[in-house]
């Protein structure tokens, strides 16, 4: 029922708008517990590149940014008690994740992790199998990031993780194919990049219908991943979290007010401190 709903609303934007402009007036930032708030992104389409750059912008205001590594010590040393952080992630590797949200990256000084489909590096689908949110393409008019624009990116300081092999629904795979999509897809991404690759995001993430939750995130973390991020929203907390790593599944058009929404304590509740 739960994702029947989070499904009803993602594919009613207008609904979902209301009822999230409706959550805005009663939530703030400000009054957000503290933990750490990880970003879900996809594509940011060229025209919507201020918009997610205010975005970020507003979110400093209420806390640090924070690496994916750095956040993974933080939460096994237990999560400071005032303390708030954000974490931006990109998932599929879309072109525009270098092209447009990496200078905004860079010009605001925020780290950040892509979360790439290892098999679709060199062999991009033209019509991705299992992905309908494609669209638009990157100001070069491609859809997915190539080797080039990898190693800049981590050049520039920024991470790089596991979305599998090949975007496949593990909760629909046996247990010899999940292996080899959790696996394969990390040693690949090494010997691409020649640096470890310590976070896995699932695809879709939902526990119970998109993995199991009782074998998969055990088996990532059993292969070499620090992390398991899911699309569950909330905040991480501690150690406890890192093999169900909630995510906010957001969008670069989105206004500020819904972010408050999302992620916002009540405002007459009490007012954690940033670290920013």
């Amino acid at each position: 029922m739960k994702h029947w709903v989070k499904t009803t609303l993602r594919r009613a934007p207008a609904l979902r708008a209301l009822a999230l402009r409706g959550s805005a007036l009663f939530k703030s930032l400000a009054c957000a517990e503290p933990g750490l708030y990880t970003l879900c992104y996809h594509q940011v389409p060229e025209a919507q590149q201020d918009r997610f750059a205010a975005q970020l912008r507003h979110l400093g205001r209420y806390g640090d940014f924070i690496d994916a590594d750095g956040a993974a010590e933080r939460l096994a040393a237990g999560w400071p008690a005032r303390d708030r952080a954000f974490l931006v992630t990109f998932d599929d590797g879309y072109a525009d994740t270098f092209e447009v949200a990496r200078p905004v990256l860079r010009a605001l000084g925020i780290p950040g992790i892509v979360f790439l489909i290892s098999d679709w590096i060199d062999a991009p689908p033209s019509t991705p199998p299992g992905l309908d949110r494609a669209t638009s393409l990157s100001p070069s008019g491609r859809l997915y990031m190539r080797r080039a624009e990898i190693a800049a990116w981590c050049a520039d300081g920024l991470d790089i993780g596991s979305h599998t092999a090949t975007h496949q629904r593990l909760s629909r795979l046996d247990r010899a194919r999940v292996a080899d999509e959790i696996t394969r897809s990390r040693r690949d991404l090494a010997a691409l990049t020649g640096r470890e690759i310590r976070h896995f995001a699932c695809p879709w993430g939902v526990a119970g219908h998109d993995f199991d939750p009782e074998h998969d995130p055990a088996l990532a973390l059993e292969s070499g991943y620090r992390t398991f991020f899911t699309t569950r929203r909330g905040r991480a907390l501690s150690e406890a979290d890192l093999p169900a790593m909630p995510r906010h599944v957001v969008e670069p058009h989105w206004p500020v007010s819904d972010f408050e929404a999302l992620m916002g304590g009540r405002r007459t509740g009490w007012r954690a401190q940033g670290t920013a």
